[in-house]
């Protein structure tokens, strides 16, 4: 009984001692460090890129945008390459670009293979989601318009399929925002 009595400090005062240490520890973790409150700022040595890996990159300013953003609404059963053709060709866009969003019910989309140098395609016979559109609109040597989009459709399973738009039928709705960088400001209505 004797020992019992004289171990029963020693345990309460490793317990209390261990209390205090554990709380803290805790009230200090919570305090903001110089770390936490302002980050060190990136460099370039610690990005994942090399610099003057791009010796093709080429520039070409353009200048302040003073051209004109139209919204284009394509309705069930438009296709939206031609509509996006006629429109041009319609408003003589010549420098534009563009963006969009809507449904599709059938779609042909295509992809270059750079080792056997040949196009592949892939055919949507499904609703599907246009969760991106993006593209540009210019003229071609004989002065017609041109249009290269590239796409990314999601399909009712959740998957996606993206590449170069060669044509695309609008099943609900498609919205699309073209800017042309050369407008003249008169607006032709494209459709119907």
């Amino acid at each position: 009984m004797n020992r019992t009595v004289k171990v029963v400090p020693v345990l309460t005062m490793v317990l209390a001692a261990g209390v205090v240490f554990t709380a803290a520890y805790r009230l200090s973790a919570q305090q903001p460090t110089s770390a936490t409150t302002a980050p060190a700022p990136v460099s370039a040595e610690s990005r994942a890129f090399k610099p003057g890996s791009a010796p093709g990159l080429k520039v070409t300013d353009l200048g302040r945008s003073s051209g004109h953003t139209y919204r284009i609404n394509m309705v069930k059963g438009d296709e939206i390459i031609s509509g996006l053709l006629d429109f041009a060709e319609k408003n003589h866009i010549k420098n534009g670009h563009f963006t969009g969003l809507g449904a599709i019910d059938k779609a042909t989309l295509r992809w270059s293979d750079p080792v056997n140098k040949t196009p592949s395609k892939t055919e949507i016979n499904e609703e599907a989601e246009v969760v991106s559109l993006v593209g540009s609109i210019a003229q071609d040597k004989d002065g017609k318009p041109g249009v290269h989009a590239h796409t990314v459709f999601a399909l009712q399973d959740g998957s996606t399929r993206g590449g170069h738009l060669q044509s695309a039928r609008v099943s609900i709705i498609a919205e699309i925002f073209v800017t042309d960088e050369e407008s003249t400001g008169t607006v032709t209505n494209a459709s119907r």
